[in-house]
């Protein structure tokens, strides 16, 4: 398991004073804000080599039966509600397609080098024309390191898998189902009089266009000539039309369209617009004309709004705009063409239109009852799984279809939950649609966007402005979250191409608010201080690459120790040899211990590398049969068996003695014929082959070293190793001194590993007095506290660390280091849990709305050992913190800073929770069981502020990975040195399963229906409990075997045997 330790570092002596001198903050500082700008430039590359590679692919269009043709994806395409086997053809079909455009960019030598040091050191440098730019690519030369993040990030662009961020998707994807739909539409206009515009668009677009005809633009065949930006902006143009340089318009078909929709009163006979397709990935980067990168300026942010509403009033949020037009007509549109996808909006306009958020899960459920009775073998779980697998898997519906689904529900239908444009016409609350709204809160804002914002006052501070601000783009955030639905999936055969000609130009221009929106946000929540940060580097491309002791000279950075604190020392690039071979005479002398590592890289390539070189292969003088051997498997002509193996292994072991430095490891392997393949001598090779010592050097020669500039020496350094510390130190401090500790070195569960960085952050906050004065007093902001004031000896100052310029540092270690990387531990948990069923104890959490987490500790027997409510963690009531701030959102319109503080309120609440449940766990020797919520419905609660139990869920996950008891010694079980893994690594919550290790799901009505007090598990199923009819009522009752009434205690009492009934859930148990 890898873990990240972060430090600050205290220049020690005249470091700081030498590094100031040397100028290295200064040339790193200028290298990071190249770093920002060399990035763009190789975006620009990648453009380009998008642009190449696409301008030469030819997507296989022709069917053959083999699921990977533009034909076999145009027949499914078109086929309305797709049975199961067709979806998994047409699934098939794009990822074939993906295919080939991911094939013709990794078969592309550019390709092959973009990812590369020549990208940097030679392509890049050919590829710019300024000689400005090119200076800058080449400050990179020996750092091309830097951008190893970035490149990781841009690969995801050649993915050949379903994700939104990759080239082939947003070809596959978004772009051919709207291609598709604009071949349909394209037909249909040249039926019409519209015709006859195209022999003049043609002759307007001609120089443009690589065909003979706009007919051929609009063929299946075509569509491999609009995959780059280029030929997406020249098909984009016919469709929207163009304007040139001089001013000259050049009419688009929608415009050709739209004249002639103008002639028709009846609005059935008018034509769908053509649909313009996205731009290329990295081109959809192309900031908009009116939102700059950063705002930086209170006015700033006021003119962005303003372009932004502008932009919107002539077809959007206007007076006469075409969605509200659109919205109120939706009945006049073919409802069974207009999809609504199948998600939690659709949940909530069900709740809207019909009072309950599963009406429409509930109806399709119904739906597959009617066509899929239950099994004779198949129990009530499997049968209700089945019918819930149905209504997931309709990945949107039309309006007419969900209208039939909801009539037996509700006198509404979906035209008029849209045609309310979300207007609360009840009893208890009246509020206007949401384009009045809008005009509203516009209205309210004016005078801020007609007027300059004077530079004296500051708009995050001005209330009244924010709310205005916020009230308004909210607004605009709801419109769009209302309409959001009707985009269905995109994919969907028999569109209202009508409709939806008109509602994606719509969308697109709405859609520019979230943008807008994050930035205004994040300015007007900005910090008083700014955490960036810049790497440093002290001139040297591969520092703390690695802490060997023979590439301290190329890594220029060693660790030291000194009285129970650690140094970090970075060498002078042009005094990198202080340290090589020295001897020290230290005698009688203070002392720091510099640390001499040693490490056996990768031992499957490192070993081959050095004992059986291409060339030299004599030096360790391997047999000539087992060099040929090797040379033959090398070429891939021969493979080697047991027997080759074991004289591989037994000459590696010899070679190793012969080895000078690898010698010094003192190896202990088992014996040769026990090995059942190469990969397990190669694992003990690596567990063995890293080494720790220490060597003492006089402190008085690191002083002079210090003085003299030939080494920045710096203290590593967090509040653990101040001498006012106070209390167990935390978690980090704990890995960071025992990678160094005896007993872990004598078998290393901790290993310190290369690739640390270094960075320096300057202060961002200027301080004139301290927040708190010494002496006075503090008032407590916990009103449970019994303490109300706190008083200290000493100056209080807030954000201290933003006060002052601070050296970082950045290492990482690998935890249980020879512990083997199991991705899944779920069969070794069980496997404990069969062989201790006695003694596991059992804690289930539940997730509500009183309690944020409800805790139940049981026996094996189903006594409750403990149960409680996590509303309040020590003394702090976290449930009425969160009602109060959830209180205060609303009482200021929810104000950004207020949002901002809740998180902050969260997480401490998470960090408690979780650490509780933890203590707990280990206490009673216990699993825990949490509810299996789907996605959604995790999703959906989340909305709620105080809902925090996703993330609550992956911190858990994450803590049990490597639980570590403080308390007790390094040792024992869940000390340092033998800590628990209790669960999986988290990957995604897709990826979860039912399983987490000790973590285990149950489904939701598991929890939810267990009475907490008595224990009583409801096992009936909702559609029991739902009336049906007189005579199905009193059936139903009449298995009870006693109802009656507790005078004494006030309530009804049931009794029932459940196996009286047929079918309840848990029925296949009883």
């Amino acid at each position: 398991m890898s873990k990240t330790l972060r430090f600050s570092l205290k220049p020690v002596g005249k470091t700081l004073e030498n590094i100031t001198q040397s100028g290295i903050l200064n040339e790193d500082e200028q290298r990071a804000d190249s770093y920002k700008k060399v990035k763009k430039m190789i975006d620009e590359y990648h453009r380009a080599l998008i642009e190449e590679v696409l301008s030469e692919l030819t997507l296989k269009s022709d069917s053959t039966g083999k699921k990977d043709s533009l034909e076999e994806y145009l027949f499914l395409y078109t086929i309305k509600n797709k049975n199961k086997k067709q979806k998994e053809d047409f699934e098939s079909i794009q990822k074939n397609l993906r295919g080939q455009i991911v094939s013709a960019f990794t078969e592309n030598e550019k390709y092959k080098r973009v990812f590369s040091a020549k990208l940097i050191k030679e392509d890049l440098p050919q590829f710019v024309k300024d000689e400005g730019k090119k200076s800058l690519i080449n400050e990179f030369s020996n750092f091309t390191t830097f951008f190893k993040g970035f490149n990781e990030n841009r690969k995801n662009m050649y993915s050949d898998k379903a994700q939104t961020t990759a080239i082939a998707y947003r070809l596959i994807h978004d772009n051919l189902p709207k291609f598709t739909d604009n071949i349909d539409i394209f037909a249909k206009v040249m039926t019409t009089e519209v015709r006859n515009c195209m022999p003049q668009l043609y002759g307007e677009m001609k120089e443009y266009l690589n065909v003979e005809s706009i007919e051929e633009v609009f063929s299946l065949y075509n569509y491999d000539k609009v995959l780059t930006q280029s030929q997406i902006e020249v098909y984009n143009a016919l469709i929207g039309g163009r304007t040139d340089e001089n001013g000259t318009k050049t009419k688009g078909l929608n415009e050709y369209i739209n004249e002639y929709n103008q002639k028709q009163r009846e609005k059935t006979n008018r034509l769908p617009k053509l649909k313009p397709l996205f731009k290329q990935i990295l081109s959809d980067r192309v900031a908009v004309s009116w939102l700059p990168e950063e705002f930086k300026t209170d006015n700033e942010v006021l003119q962005a709004i303003k372009s932004c509403i502008d932009s919107m009033d002539q077809s959007v949020t206007g007076r006469d705009n075409s969605l509200k037009r659109m919205l109120s007509s939706l009945k006049e549109y073919n409802t069974d063409g207009i999809y609504l996808s199948n998600d939690l909006q659709l949940t909530e306009i069900a709740q809207k239109t019909t009072g309950s958020w599963a009406t429409i899960k509930k109806a399709l459920e119904e739906e597959f009852t009617k066509d899929n009775p239950q099994k004779k073998q198949e129990t009530e779980d499997k049968y209700q799984e089945r019918k819930r697998k149905y209504a997931e898997s309709q990945d949107s519906l039309s309006i007419k279809r969900i209208n039939a689904l909801i009539k037996p529900y509700s006198d509404k239908s979906i035209e008029d939950y849209f045609i309310g444009m979300g207007a609360v016409k009840t009893e208890a609350r009246q509020e206007p649609d949401l384009f009045e709204q809008i005009d509203e809160a516009y209205e309210e804002a004016r005078k801020l966007f007609e007027n300059e914002y004077p530079k004296e006052k500051h708009l995050s501070q001005d209330k009244d402005a924010t709310e205005k601000i916020k009230t308004l783009l909210d607004l605009i955030n709801r419109l769009k979250h209302f309409i959001k639905p009707l985009l269905g999936n995109g994919d969907e055969a028999g569109k209202d191409e009508r409709f939806y000609g008109e509602f994606l130009t719509l969308w697109d221009i709405l859609d520019s608010v979230t943008p807008l929106y994050n930035k205004v946000r994040n300015y007007m929540t900005k910090k008083p201080y700014s955490t960036e940060k810049f790497k440093l580097t002290f001139e040297n491309s591969t520092l703390m690459d690695g802490w060997d002791v023979n590439k301290e000279t190329d890594n220029t950075a060693v660790i030291m120790r000194k009285d129970g604190n650690y140094y970090l020392g970075i060498m002078n690039k042009r005094h990198n040899k202080v340290f090589a071979g020295k001897k020290y005479d230290t005698e009688g002398k203070e002392c720091y211990e510099k640390m001499a590592y040693k490490l056996l890289p990768g031992p499957n390539k490192m070993l081959p590398k050095v004992f059986l070189p291409k060339s030299d292969m004599d030096r360790f003088n391997p047999s000539k049969e087992l060099s040929d051997k090797y040379k033959r498997k090398r070429e891939n002509n021969y493979n080697f068996n047991i027997d080759d193996c074991h004289a591989l292994i037994d000459f590696f072991k010899s070679s190793i003695e012969k080895h000078e430095d690898w010698r010094k490891f003192n190896f202990q392997f088992s014996q040769t014929d026990t090995y059942t393949d190469m990969s397990g001598f190669y694992r003990e090779v690596e567990q063995q082959g890293y080494k720790i010592t220490f060597q003492n050097i006089p402190v008085s020669y690191i002083d002079s070293l210090v003085n003299e500039g030939k080494l920045y020496l710096f203290q590593i350094y967090n509040k653990d190793f101040s001498p006012c510390s106070k209390g167990k130190p935390n978690l980090h401090t704990l890995y960071w001194k025992m990678l160094f500790d005896e007993e872990n070195l004598k078998d290393v569960v901790y290993k310190l590993n290369g690739e640390a960085e270094m960075f320096y952050r300057k202060h961002s906050i200027n301080i004139n007095k301290p927040t708190h004065p010494a002496n006075k007093p503090i008032k407590n902001k916990n009103a449970n506290n019994d303490k109300k004031e706190s008083v200290f000896s000493y100056d209080l100052i807030k954000d201290k660390r933003y006060t002052v310029d601070t050296f970082l540092f950045h290492v990482p270690i690998t935890m249980n280091f020879k512990s083997p990387d199991l991705k899944s531990i779920n069969e070794r948990a069980n496997g404990y849990i069969r062989r201790n069923d006695k003694n596991i104890n059992v804690i289930g959490i539940d997730r509500g709305e009183r309690h944020l987490l409800y805790i139940s500790v049981i026996d094996g027997k189903g006594d409750i050992m403990e149960q409680f409510s996590l509303n309040t963690i020590g003394n702090t009531d976290y449930h009425g913190l969160l009602d109060a701030r959830e209180n205060e959102m609303l009482n200021a319109r929810k104000n950004w800073k207020t949002i901002e503080g809740i998180k902050d309120l969260k997480e401490g609440y998470l960090s408690q929770a979780v650490h509780k449940i933890v203590e707990l766990m280990i206490k009673h020797n216990a699993i825990i069981v949490m509810e299996d919520l789907n996605m959604g419905f995790k999703r959906n609660r989340q909305k709620i502020e105080k809902q925090v139990y996703q993330k609550f869920e992956k911190m858990l996950i994450d803590k049990l990975n490597y639980v570590v008891d403080k308390q007790k010694d390094a040792k024992e079980t869940g000390g340092l040195l033998n800590a628990y893994q209790l669960a999986n690594k988290f990957d995604t919550f897709q990826m979860l399963g039912k399983q987490s290790g000790f973590l285990f799901y149950v489904p939701a009505w598991n929890t939810s229906n267990i009475d907490p007090v008595t224990g009583f598990v409801n096992l009936f199923t909702s559609s029991d409990l739902e009336y049906k009819s007189v005579e199905k009522s009193q059936e139903f009752f009449g298995k009870f075997d006693r109802i009656s009434y507790n005078k004494d205690k006030d309530f009804f009492e049931f009794t029932i045997d459940y196996s009286a009934f047929e079918k309840t859930k848990g029925k296949a148990e009883d």
